[in-house]
């Protein structure tokens, strides 16, 4: 993590089973170990709100923890395991304002005492248990391969309440709401290859497509109005569960060399995600809404190929300790992006909430009798924009725009214990 993910070509601790499953070929042994453990405060910042200067931010500290695992030898073979929390999303952005000074809405034009409420809701969990095997070729060498079965789950969910007092002491109300969730368990496979020139080594590591097994999906709808007059009365909600869905991940190649620069080192990588057609993430039925022709909501989602590149520096200070900076970018891939969305009356807006991101990364590690600990913090920044929420039934073709700003500080420890070695091999033995 304080190399920010640039050691395809130069991984030496349990992430390999991520990085370059190559790579174990030349792993010490490990038993068992925490890659790391890390505590992050992070913050999500929206600006310019219902047309207005106004934001809103949530703000979290929680612990993510990252890797786990170890090796062990079965049947004269070497092997690495590893659990990965993969992915771990959890945004709650709320808003009220008020309406009394903003232009008059076609339905509720009174100008009078007004307040809307909108909420923003995404949350993302995603876990991998894995698996990781390599072969060394020849000195020179080595090739691998990682699979790791995926744990998916994935709700977000958009809500707007407008309240407005009426002339005779009565109340206009609208309610808009849409949500989904998707649950997917699949198969993810890496093929790695490491080879050792005389002054560097360099890593190739391919990330193929997501190998879906099970999935399902819901989604639901509201469109409530009521107060104002029988003529603009609606009620709407709709509930579709067990619904169809599909989750696809392209696949990727990732390059990276590992430098040695007299007793310090350099790590350098370069990735490439290819892009995905337009699909379909959920399946879900026409519905009436009112119009003259039943409502299809397109859940679409499409992706661009992208390059990300980074590097980090590797900088020895004594024998026992040694620190770390780094840089990486994380480009959003993603043009047309169905993770949260906004149908009113005038149509569905796709809202994105996957940022262009750089990492930063800085720590030292330091070498004791009884293990390793790693200790530093990482830092991420993004940005991007969501279409705006717009107050229901206003006829306007002018795009608005929330600006959207994430920041996120890691802390991170590290620790590997070989206390379970002698116990390790002894259950090894037996099963051999």
């Amino acid at each position: 993590m304080l190399l920010s993910g640039n050691v395809t070509g130069s991984v030496e601790d349990i992430a390999l089973t991520y990085y370059n499953p190559a790579r174990l070929t030349e792993l010490q042994s490990t038993k068992f170990a925490f890659n790391a453990q890390a505590y992050q405060a992070s913050s999500y910042k929206l600006s310019n709100l219902s047309g207005d200067q106004s934001s809103i931010s949530d703000n979290n500290f929680d612990g993510v923890p990252s890797i786990a695992g170890g090796t062990f030898n079965l049947f004269g073979t070497r092997f690495a395991y590893a659990v990965l929390s993969k992915s771990r999303v959890n945004i709650d952005l709320n808003y009220t304002s008020n309406f009394e000074n903003n232009e008059p809405l076609d339905v509720f034009d009174f100008m009078n005492e007004s307040t809307t409420k909108t909420s923003l809701n995404n949350k993302i969990k995603d876990d991998w248990l894995g698996l990781t095997w390599a072969k060394k070729i020849n000195e020179k060498l080595s090739l691998g391969i990682s699979g790791f079965a995926s744990i998916y789950k994935e709700s977000n969910s958009t809500h707007l309440n407008f309240v407005e007092k009426i002339p005779n002491d009565g109340i206009a109300f609208y309610n808009s709401s849409v949500g989904f969730k998707q649950e997917s368990y699949g198969l993810f496979f890496k093929l790695g290859a490491n080879y050792q020139f005389s002054k560097f080594e360099l890593g190739l590591n391919m990330n193929l497509p997501y190998l879906e097994i099970y999935n399902k999906g819901k989604y639901n709808y509201t469109n409530i109005i009521a107060g104002v007059n029988p003529e603009n009365d609606k009620f709407y909600d709709y509930n579709f569960k067990d619904l169809e869905s599909d989750r696809k991940v392209p696949l990727g190649i990732s390059i990276g060399a590992g430098v040695p620069v007299k007793k310090s080192k350099l790590h350098l990588n370069l990735d490439y995600i290819f892009g995905l057609n337009a699909y379909n993430r959920l399946t879900i039925p026409q519905f009436e809404t009112g119009n003259e022709v039943l409502t299809t909501v397109l859940f679409e989602e499409k992706r661009n190929g992208v390059f990300n590149f980074g590097a980090g520096f590797e900088i020895f200070m004594t024998e026992k300790i040694s620190s770390f900076i780094s840089f990486s970018t994380d480009l959003n891939s993603i043009e047309n992006n169905a993770n949260d969305f906004i149908l009113f009356d005038n149509g569905e807006l796709n809202n994105n909430f996957n940022e262009n991101l750089i990492h930063f990364g800085l720590g030292i590690d330091s070498k004791l009798k009884w293990g390793n600990i790693v200790f530093g913090t990482t830092l991420t920044n993004g940005s991007s924009r969501l279409n705006n929420v717009n107050k229901p039934l206003i006829d306007s073709n002018t795009k608005q725009y929330i600006n959207l700003k994430y920041n996120r500080w890691q802390f991170i420890i590290g620790i590997e214990i070989p206390f379970l070695n002698d116990k390790l091999k002894e259950v090894t033995k037996k099963l051999i």
